[in-house]
């Protein structure tokens, strides 16, 4: 392929059996490959895609599940000539990603908006949870959650400016649980979320908060100071709890160094903008090495790549096109997929998800709704591809796009004189 050809959408980068066209459009419409075990949709169809996108110069993002995927697409670039484009992201701490405080700094009118930031967790809550809540939480939790958040979001980001996961905890840990507590000259001492209130406090006194924040600096303190305390410790408990073991996730080595602070030398945060210039960032934290924390953070980092390729300008002809390459892609999804994947054409993104079967989709986007959430989400991934399985509930789906069966019709015509 030409990677000095233009990036149209209607420019071929592969031939399906030959003479098939596969263009640059069909990539941004997404593509599902469904196979069993042993079928060949890693190393049969999804590497025949994956080397089609290098060889065209795309940029791209890679979730791991196993162990073996970085091999995988180490020996696809190195054999495309792209080895040199391959970014890798993991437990050394060659990168980092500090990603509350990117979403602070990066461009657009959103950044540093708090309930972008409640968002963010609040998707990994999704991802972590959607499976084991079996529909039957009271959404209430996770409401409480968000209003806990929001409001030590608010407190960081009038007093310091800045917020990161372990602010975030040491804020609510230290925050007051009774009324009486409020007037400790102990607790005070000893509480960062007072010393906040008090900083927060200094700079509306000293005109250094516009009106708007002098607003949310009033209602975080409202919260903290009345509404906090006056919660049942029951309630409390149950909110903090939701919130917290979240939170541990990224607490701990290696997800603490890789994701909490900035680096002095900002060279080392890999930016998911970087695959916007062609590079190829492979996110070596496998769901098998590293369970629900590998799955999390990587959800954070799909989840703020998805956003920042929403925000790039697309140029005709000259943006670099990107991919999304999510194989076991039942452990990644996200309620957000749907949305990005609607616009994903306009922004020159490619998807292309990979699983054995509809179940394992069902089986972890729990909870009520979920047949429309799946059906929404592979109805909007335009090309599918299946290979050999053994499950029926697919394989229907499979005959339901192509047919159940084959109908040979026949036209015959006679003219009389």
């Amino acid at each position: 392929m030409d990677q000095d050809a233009p990036f149209t959408l209607d420019r071929v980068i592969y031939q399906f059996n030959g003479n098939e066209p596969f263009t640059i459009g069909n990539a941004c419409e997404g593509v599902q490959i469904f196979g069993g075990i042993g079928s060949g949709k890693t190393s049969g169809s999804g590497e025949a895609l994956a080397r089609s996108f290098l060889s065209a110069g795309f940029g791209g993002l890679v979730l791991c599940a196993k162990k073996d995927v970085l091999d995988d697409w180490k020996k696809y670039t190195r054999e495309t000539g792209r080895d040199k484009t391959v970014l890798v992201f993991d437990g050394s701490g060659d990168f980092v990603f500090p990603f509350l405080q990117y979403e602070i700094e990066r461009d657009g009118e959103g950044a540093g908006y708090t309930e972008n930031l409640v968002r963010l967790f609040t998707t990994v809550y999704e991802a972590i949870n959607r499976s084991k809540s079996g529909g039957g939480s009271d959404p209430y939790w996770e409401r409480a959650m968000q209003q806990l958040l929001r409001n030590t979001i608010d407190l960081c980001m009038v007093a310091r400016g800045t917020v990161s996961v372990p602010l975030i905890q040491n804020v609510i840990l230290s925050a007051p649980r009774s009324t009486a507590e409020i007037e400790s000259d102990d607790w005070k001492a000893k509480s960062l979320c007072w010393q906040l209130l008090l900083e927060g406090n200094a700079k509306k006194q000293g005109g250094g908060l516009d009106i708007w924040v002098s607003h949310d600096f009033d209602t975080t303190a409202s919260f903290w100071l009345e509404e906090y305390p006056n919660l049942s410790e029951k309630t409390r408990s149950s909110i903090l709890s939701t919130l917290t073991s979240m939170m541990d996730i990224f607490l701990r080595r290696p997800f603490r160094q890789l994701f909490s602070e900035p680096p002095a030398d900002r060279r080392k945060i890999a930016y998911p903008e970087l695959t916007h210039r062609g590079v190829v960032i492979v996110i070596n934290l496998p769901v098998k090495e590293f369970g629900d924390a590998g799955r999390a953070a990587q959800v954070v980092y799909k989840y703020l790549w998805q956003q920042a390729v929403e925000r790039r300008k697309v140029e005709k002809g000259k943006t670099i096109p990107v991919f999304l390459w999510v194989d076991e892609a039942q452990n990644f999804v996200t309620e957000y997929d749907m949305q990005f994947q609607a616009t994903a054409r306009s922004t020159m993104a490619c998807t292309v998800y990979l699983t054995q079967n509809l179940p394992n989709y069902y089986a972890e986007m729990g909870g009520e709704h979920s047949k429309y959430r799946v059906d929404s989400l592979v109805g909007n991934l335009q090309t599918k591809i299946w290979h050999a399985n053994s499950d029926p509930m697919t394989n229907e789906k499979a005959a339901e796009v192509i047919g159940k069966s084959w109908h040979t019709r026949q036209n015959k015509g006679q003219s009389f004189g």
